[in-house]
């Protein structure tokens, strides 16, 4: 299926899915449009490849000390933004000059969310999982910030970002144990 131009569909919600054929790989979609892709180029790594029509990034996280990810078109290597990670929000800088906020929606809530440095919520991001693992995403867009120019790089960029830190989570699992599976409807087990 070929992918539909960002701006010619509602862009008031999206939904991201994962790809069947693909280790590591989404597909957003609009309706039934697929707008957007957002795939790694290797089973491990951070290196991953984003795409709309008209428009293809590289997403790279770096740094230890201090987190970021980068993001450069494909085809010039040209540096269009960065998002950097701090302890209870993250910053989301464009080469343009203009930055965003991308933080946890709440201390028990799995979503995200980008506001505008006025507090403005511009995306709600919502992961889905089935059991441990990330199978799919619903993105809400702010009525206000359907039109913003940078709209297609902030959905795909944090979601890039949830999806590197879900996968880190999973990789963690054989480390603390799987919860072992309870029939449906029995009692929990008194400890």
């Amino acid at each position: 299926m070929s992918l539909v131009p960002f701006a010619a569909v509602d862009r008031s919600t999206f939904r991201w899915l994962r790809t069947p054929e693909e280790l590591i790989g989404f597909e957003l979609r609009a309706g039934e449009s697929l707008v957007g892709q957002l795939r790694w180029a290797q089973p491990t790594g951070s290196l991953a490849r984003a795409e709309i029509v008209g428009a293809a990034w590289t997403f790279k996280r770096g740094g230890f000390l201090n987190p970021h990810v980068t993001v450069r078109r494909t085809d010039t290597g040209e540096h269009l933004a960065r998002l950097t990670v701090h302890l209870n929000y993250h910053r989301v800088e464009l080469a343009s000059g203009r930055s965003y906020r991308f933080h946890r929606a709440g201390v028990l809530v799995p979503a995200w969310k980008v506001t505008a440095d006025d507090g403005k919520e511009l995306l709600h991001i919502e992961p889905v999982r089935e059991d441990r693992r990330l199978s799919a995403g619903a993105v809400i867009v702010a009525p206000h910030a359907v039109d913003l120019p940078e709209l297609a790089l902030l959905v795909l960029l944090s979601w890039y970002f949830i999806v590197l830190a879900w996968f880190e989570d999973e990789a963690l699992v054989p480390l603390e144990g799987r919860d072992p599976p309870t029939a449906p409807g029995a009692p929990a087990k008194a400890t």
